[in-house]
Parts: C-alpha cells; sequence; structure tokens
C-alpha cells in the first residue's frame, strides 16, 4: 500500500510538473534541443506550436522569425492553457510573414492558424508582412474554447481582394454542433492592413460567450471589428452573447462604397456594445442584417462616444425589404457629437428595417445642417425614441433648428416631430458646452 501510495505521489509531482513546465524559443536556438532553458531553447515557434504541453509557456526572445505558425498542441481544463509570450516584455518578438510560401489546411495564408484548438493564449507578440487575397494575422477556425489574444501588435497585413481579405484576426465556425466559445481579444493593436472585402476583426459563425476589449483598431480599408450570422457557407448559428466593450477605432474607410462602420454587426444576437469610441471613419457603429431572413436581435448599444465620422454616428435595421431585419434592441446614452462630415443630409441616427426597438438617453450635437434622424418609410418607423438631449449646432440655433426626416415626412423642429410622430415626448436641450469635451468615456 505504502509503494502504490508513493508511486501515486511521484505520479502526480511528475504531471504537476510537466504542466508547468517553460519553453524556449530563441534565434541562436535549435529545433533538435530540449527547450526546456534559454541555452537549450528552440529554433522556431513551430517547434513550439507542435511540442509545448497543457499548461505551459512557451517564451519567444528577441528579433523576427520568418515563418507561418500552424498550432499543433492545446492545453486542457485541468492543467491549463498553453501560453506563448515575449520573453522580454519591451521588445517583443516578431514573426513575419514576408518570406511565407505554405497555405494553412484551409486553403489560406496566416502567420498563426488555430483549427479546433483550445485552451491556448498569445501574449506581447507582433505580426506583420503578410501579403495575399485572402489571409491572417491570426485565424481561427472550427469548435473549441479558451482562446485568448492579448496584447498583440498586427499590422500589414496586405493584399486582400473581393475573394477575401486581408484581415488582422478572423474567428470562423461552421461547426453546427459544438460552437467556438470564450474567444478573448483584448489590448492589441491593429493597423494598417487590407482587410476589404471583409473585415479586420471578424468573428462569424458560430460563435459564443466572447470578449473584444480594450483595442485600438485604425487605418483599414474596410469595417473595423464586425460580428456576423447568417452567411450561408458558415450555417444557420451565428455570433451571439459576447461583450465588445472600451475598443477605440478610427480612420476606418470602405475601398468600394465608402460605408464601412468602425464596429459592425451582420445578423449577431445579444451582443453588449460599450464604451466604445469610433471618429473619423465612414460610419460610427451600425447594427445590421444582410441575409435573407436573418435576424439581428437583443443588441445592447450604450455609453459609446461616436463623433466626425463621414456619414451616420449610428445606424441599425435590415439591408432591404428581403434581407434581414434589426429587433428589440437598444440605443442607449451614447454620445453623437458632429457625424456626416460629408453634410450628405443623413444626420446623426439612420433607420433602416427594424421594429421594436428603443433609442433612448442619447446626447446628439449635429452637424451645421442639424439633421437628427433618418428614418425609412417602408420599414423604419416601428421603434420608440424619447429622453435624447439635443444641442442644436450654430449660433442662435434652437430646437426648433432641428431636422427630424421621418419615412417620407420631413419634420423641422423638435416641436413638430413630437406632435406628428408621437415621439421624443421627454426630450431636452442640452445646456452646457462641456458635455462635448476631450473625455472619451462618460456615464
Amino acid at each position: 500500500m505504502q509503494t502504490g501510495l508513493a508511486c501515486f505521489t511521484f505520479l502526480l509531482l511528475w504531471t504537476q510538473t510537466i504542466a508547468g513546465r517553460t519553453y524556449y524559443v530563441t534565434k541562436s536556438g535549435l529545433d533538435s534541443n530540449a527547450g526546456t532553458s534559454q541555452t537549450s531553447a528552440w529554433l522556431t515557434v513551430q517547434k513550439a506550436a507542435n511540442s509545448a504541453t497543457p499548461g505551459s509557456t512557451v517564451y519567444i526572445g528577441p528579433g523576427t522569425y520568418y515563418e507561418t505558425v500552424t498550432v499543433n498542441v492545446q492545453g486542457n481544463v485541468r492543467d491549463g492553457l498553453i501560453t506563448f509570450a515575449s520573453l522580454i516584455y519591451d521588445s517583443p518578438a516578431v514573426i513575419s510573414g514576408k518570406q511565407a510560401k505554405t497555405e494553412s489546411a484551409d486553403g489560406t495564408m496566416n502567420i498563426i492558424f488555430i483549427q479546433e484548438k483550445s485552451y491556448l493564449r498569445f501574449v506581447n507578440l507582433e505580426l506583420t508582412d503578410l501579403k495575399a487575397v485572402e489571409c491572417s494575422g491570426v485565424r481561427i477556425t472550427g469548435a473549441g474554447t479558451n482562446v485568448e489574444l492579448r496584447g498583440l501588435h498586427i499590422h500589414d497585413i496586405r493584399g486582400g481582394g473581393q475573394s477575401g481579405g486581408a484581415m488582422p484576426i478572423t474567428v470562423y465556425n461552421k461547426d453546427q454542433t459544438a460552437s467556438r466559445r470564450q474567444v478573448i481579444v483584448d489590448s492589441c493593436i491593429l493597423h494598417d492592413c487590407e482587410p476589404a472585402w471583409s473585415e479586420a476583426l471578424t468573428f462569424n459563425g458560430n460563435i459564443e460567450d466572447f470578449q473584444v476589449t480594450n483595442n485600438k483598431v485604425y487605418n483599414m480599408n474596410n469595417i473595423g471589428i464586425d460580428f456576423i450570422g447568417g452567411e450561408s457557407f458558415l450555417g444557420a448559428l451565428g455570433v451571439r452573447n459576447g461583450l465588445c466593450a472600451y475598443n477605440l477605432v478610427w480612420n476606418i474607410h470602405s475601398v468600394y462604397d465608402s460605408s464601412s462602420a468602425g464596429i459592425y454587426v451582420d445578423g449577431a444576437s445579444n451582443v453588449t456594445i460599450e464604451y466604445n469610441e469610433v471618429h473619423h471613419s465612414d460610419m460610427g457603429i451600425e447594427v445590421g442584417a444582410e441575409n435573407k431572413g436573418r435576424v439581428a436581435s437583443k443588441m445592447t448599444v450604450r455609453n459609446n462616444y461616436l463623433h466626425h465620422n463621414d456619414k451616420f454616428g449610428l445606424a441599425f435595421g435590415g439591408y432591404d425589404s428581403q434581407r434581414g431585419q434589426v429587433t428589440n434592441s437598444l440605443f442607449m446614452n451614447n454620445r453623437l457629437v458632429q457625424n456626416d462630415v460629408r453634410l450628405t443630409g443623413g444626420g446623426e441616427i439612420s433607420i433602416s428595417f427594424a421594429s421594436g426597438n428603443v433609442v433612448y438617453g442619447n446626447t446628439i450635437k449635429p452637424n451645421s445642417q442639424n439633421v437628427i434622424l433618418l428614418a425609412s418609410q417602408e420599414g423604419g418607423l416601428n421603434n420608440q425614441f424619447d429622453y435624447q438631449k439635443y444641442y442644436p449646432n450654430g449660433q442662435g440655433a434652437t430646437k426648433e433648428s432641428l431636422i427630424f426626416f421621418w419615412g417620407n415626412t420631413q419634420y423641422d423642429g423638435l416641436t413638430a416631430f413630437q406632435q406628428n410622430a408621437k415621439q421624443e415626448v421627454h426630450a431636452e436641450l442640452g445646456v452646457s458646452k462641456r458635455a462635448f469635451g476631450r473625455k472619451r468615456f462618460f456615464l
């Protein structure tokens, strides 16, 4: 009995040691080494992605690693995540796709490729210089759980075309029997990529319980952050039950239709979008549904700061009468300031095919045209507006300077809109310019 207990204790301690191992990759290493110290480090990140054990940490030394990495290992619920991180915080390892020649298993080009793997974490790495019609800095496909991307710097992913896109981060799952769950993208910097005709940071398909927070996304030639459901090649189950918060998004401009939102929802459901700032892009935040029969519902869009975008600050509704609806969603306590920079006459808020939504308590300072709202006659009138606070633009401007396009009718002045559309019963005018200072977020 004692011998058996001793053996069990030894095996338990050995298992814990293996689970907590540390591995190293350096520019002076060899893949034939043990990888367990800096003096016996591996040479390639791919070697680590083939060999690291559950619960271990792989430290990657300074320098540029010219490779594309397919992750063939994963952690587990007992031992924990496998972490890939830079050895020196202030000198992040660079993984470059400049010499990339080998496609990932799904036929696309990617710097880091994760397929049906779980319990992985990537921290403080720089991914750059990949060029292909369809490619990603990080591409996650298939079902799985607990993958974290933290503090990544991804840039110069280029060459995207109409049949694909050159995207910093993509998460796709077409599996209809098992979801991709608990993906975290936090504190990443994504810039100067060419995602058109796709999106810079995109979640698409059967994905739930995710978090996209504290990221900076800028200088993209199409949509910045996107949550999608209903595309036929990924199945009926769409993105749902997630959080998009405290992201800063700017300079997002479509190369083909000048209608890219900084943050976009296309047929997803039950996503909270809060405390983000979007500025100097085609549009601020748009909640839509492009695919036939798709409904984006139970969205909460609140406490965002949307300013100086070329077109609308906030838009919601289905693509057209045949494709999609937005229903039962809340747009609350957002701050919209001088959007429609191009003076198209569309104003701050646009509604297309949507019903049962509530627009409540937003603070709005329009541009010099003082256009607040453009609501479609065919599909945009069955929604509730109330408790907005308005700051009319221009010396001597009053509430009667505000313009509302409600269906086929133009209402000049807040009073006319209230009386005829039976909306905004409790709206009020703001009195202090301090509400529009430089502070990013507000309550």
